[in-house]
């Protein structure tokens, strides 16, 4: 799966129209999770860890749409690529760890859904982040995907630690956790590709 989401993000990163979509809906999963933390584990007042977890991607949501304008050339950027499948991607994952650790804990944890996801979502952001920044052609976008992935390193080692103790506690690990995200997955980049290739055959056709 990692040759095929390199190729499709060479493949975007050739038109600033798709580039800036791209961009857009990253900015909107970041929210995404930003949104779904605030609703959760910070529904009043959080620790300094969750607080700085909630800003971090509150930070690259605004870090994201920023980027989109500034390759766009125009503030009112709107546009996005593949977000039905992005969106159900998310969506999808969040509702079905929720309900698999759910049963595997046999009670409801809600700062254990949270580590769940943060832990599932960011391994996945560590393998999409750094190929995207090998793929694009604008500087400033590479700079900013680099610290990006800095700051999401800087808390996705003690997340995931912390949900594999819990786990291991009801025994059982993280793998069919990244296993049910791999397939969730794997529907959002097949549409990416038909939307890409759709959108630079149309391009060609011009």
């Amino acid at each position: 799966m990692r040759d095929r989401i390199q190729t499709v993000l060479r493949q975007l990163a050739q038109s600033p129209e798709l580039e800036v979509r791209w961009l857009h809906t990253l900015s909107l999963l970041e929210f995404i999770g930003a949104r779904k933390i605030s609703r959760t584990v910070a529904d009043r007042h959080p620790s300094l860890e969750v607080l700085g977890h909630l800003a971090d991607e509150t930070r690259h949501a605004f870090t994201f749409k920023r980027l989109a304008c500034e390759v766009a050339g125009r503030e009112d950027v709107t546009e996005f690529l593949s977000v039905g499948a992005a969106s159900a991607w998310f969506q999808s994952l969040d509702r079905q760890l929720a309900e698999w650790v759910t049963g595997v804990t046999g009670t409801t944890d809600v700062y254990l859904h949270y580590l769940l996801t943060t832990s599932v979502v960011e391994r996945r952001a560590m393998v999409l982040y750094p190929l995207y920044k090998a793929a694009t052609r604008h500087a400033v976008v590479r700079e900013e995907l680099g610290r990006v992935v800095v700051e999401e390193q800087s808390h996705r080692r003690a997340i995931e630690d912390a949900c594999l103790e819990r786990l291991e506690k009801a025994g059982t690990t993280l793998e069919p956790a990244f296993a049910l995200e791999e397939r969730l997955f794997e529907t959002f980049l097949t549409q990416l590709e038909k939307d890409v290739a759709q959108a630079l055959a149309g391009a060609q056709a011009a």
